[in-house]
């Protein structure tokens, strides 16, 4: 992760628990990777209030909306000391969407963290359009908060990463390793693989060796971690390759986890639009942060 040192984490704040959730992981993050700390904040435009039209706002209520924010940034950064008194906080306060600024943010961060709205059958089925627009499209990983609370500083519990042999997972495994390096911690790492049901064999599985399918599954996870691993050396590693569909396997490690990692497809018209459907599980379900990575471009 050299070519990201000094790149600030970045966190989007509106005024809400769970962006103050958000700040407070994002600072204890931040100091464990040496990096500063950059609160975000986005008022809304002449173009957000009309649609694009040309109508002008008065210029006070612009400044109020703009005053606003700054409150809202002196309460997060607040949060961010609270736990982490040295670290150098910074803030960019913009008008337009709020999307749309973090993902500018984001060529340049070594993270970017937004925080999910609390539980509830809505909130958990679908995430803010602002939240989902990040993630599909950010340039760096993007750390979506959740967990009831999010901890403010890492702690000792591992940091899982899902591993499936794709170039995705590539990307995932080397932020992880990186992380749970800077956290000193352990990092497990999580193959789920199909079985006879999921291919369609239940009626065939006698004539199926799973002994050795499972062997070979399990050599996946290896053959992906051996460079992170010569990389990081500091990092115990435990690999788990189980049969199961991806998404519940890696919910139930996300329980005992202090951050899940997982891949993304590039931000292409069709691969960009949403996440995938492993990806977005999730984000809308884990029981902790979860970091979604994508290769740079």
């Amino acid at each position: 992760m050299s070519e990201q040192a000094g790149s600030p984490v970045v966190v989007g704040i509106d005024g809400s628990r769970a962006a103050l959730d958000a700040a407070r992981w994002a600072a204890g993050a931040a100091v464990r990777l040496g990096a500063p700390l950059l609160l975000a904040h986005t008022y809304p435009d002449e173009a957000t209030f009309y649609n694009g039209t040309a109508m002008m706002i008065d210029a006070q209520f612009i400044q109020e909306l703009r005053e606003d924010g700054n409150t809202m940034l002196d309460a997060a950064t607040a949060a961010a000391l609270q736990d982490h008194p040295g670290l150098a906080v910074e803030r960019d306060v913009r008008s337009g969407t709020a999307a749309s600024h973090l993902i500018e943010l984001s060529r340049a961060a070594r993270i970017v963290a937004v925080g999910a709205q609390g539980a509830g059958a809505v909130t958990d089925y679908l995430l803010g359009s602002t939240v989902l627009r990040t993630v599909n499209h950010a340039h760096s990983p993007v750390a979506v908060v959740r967990g009831a609370p999010a901890p403010a500083s890492p702690d000792a519990r591992p940091i899982v990463v899902g591993v499936d042999g794709s170039q995705v997972s590539e990307k995932a495994v080397e932020e992880a390793f990186a992380l749970a390096s800077a956290f000193g911690v352990g990092l497990d790492a999580v193959h789920a693989w199909s079985g006879e049901k999921q291919h369609g064999l239940a009626h065939a599985s006698k004539y199926v060796d799973w002994a050795a399918y499972e062997e070979g599954e399990k050599a996946v996870v290896s053959e992906c971690l051996a460079g992170a691993r010569d990389e990081y050396p500091d990092v115990p590693v435990t690999e788990v390759a189980t049969q199961g569909a991806s998404a519940d396997v890696l919910l139930r490690h996300a329980a005992t986890a202090q951050l899940l990692v997982v891949g993304s497809h590039g931000r292409g018209k069709v691969m960009g639009a949403l996440l995938g459907s492993v990806s977005q599980n999730l984000v809308h379900h884990a029981p902790c942060p979860v970091l979604v990575c994508r290769t740079r471009q």
